[in-house]
């Protein structure tokens, strides 16, 4: 029974201690920035990229002929910490339909000193007429700029790599067949064969002639020797 007090006392002062411990870290703990939407300056809108500021700074290097490149700036006046999150921007076409775009799937976000920015890629021509942005705990009334516009050429697609279009008048590389002269005709008619003339038929008719002969003699001295015989 004396041994069971001692026991309890330890097993308390254990739960404080790890109760005091856990308290501790909690208050340690930085508490994490609250991610807020921002809208852009509502004097940046609409426009098209041809219409602002042009520049192709901070934009792809393979930005494609058919694109435009519209490039964000988040301010240090926006009070916000670290970089946008997202941007996402609202554009028409030339029917006045809208399309929805985003740095994650049309665009990035580009780190570096300074100001923080970010870009989206569009079909050439497009309005934006739109746009927000995500980033962490920003000032009350915060708002991102457009800085500038890359434009491209509207209707114009990119080359596919290592297609080469035909050049006009271009011959084909089938081997053409040079066995004949061109216009060269036969001389042998199809179906016929040549009639063989000269000395091989000279030869023939000799030696007809001849065993004509050979056979008038001896039918001759055979008929004279019956004669002989009968007198």
């Amino acid at each position: 029974m004396e041994l069971k007090q001692p026991f309890k006392a330890i097993g308390s002062v254990g739960v404080t201690a790890a109760a005091g411990m856990f308290a501790a870290l909690a208050f340690a703990a930085p508490a994490q920035a609250a991610v807020v939407t921002i809208p852009i300056n509502p004097g940046n809108v609409p426009t098209t990229a041809e219409d602002f500021e042009n520049s192709c700074d901070n934009l792809p290097d393979d930005q494609a002929a058919g694109e435009d490149g519209w490039v964000f700036v988040l301010p240090a006046s926006a009070g916000a910490e670290g970089n946008f999150v997202s941007v996402t921007a609202t554009f028409e076409d030339a029917e006045g339909v809208e399309h929805v775009l985003t740095t994650g799937a049309d665009g990035g976000i580009v780190s570096g000193s300074g100001d923080n920015k970010a870009y989206i890629l569009a079909p050439a021509g497009w309005t934006l007429v739109d746009a927000e942005a995500e980033v962490n705990d920003p000032d009350e009334g915060a708002k991102f700029n457009l800085t500038h516009t890359c434009p491209g050429t509207p209707g114009e697609e990119p080359s596919s790599p290592g297609e080469e279009p035909s050049s006009p008048g271009e011959e084909s590389s089938t081997p053409v067949d040079e066995s004949s002269a061109p216009g060269e005709e036969s001389t042998t008619p199809v179906g016929s064969t040549l009639p063989t003339t000269g000395t091989p038929l000279t030869i023939a008719l000799v030696s007809a002639a001849a065993l004509a002969a050979g056979g008038a003699a001896l039918y001759m001295i055979q008929r004279r020797r019956r004669e002989a015989q009968d007198w």
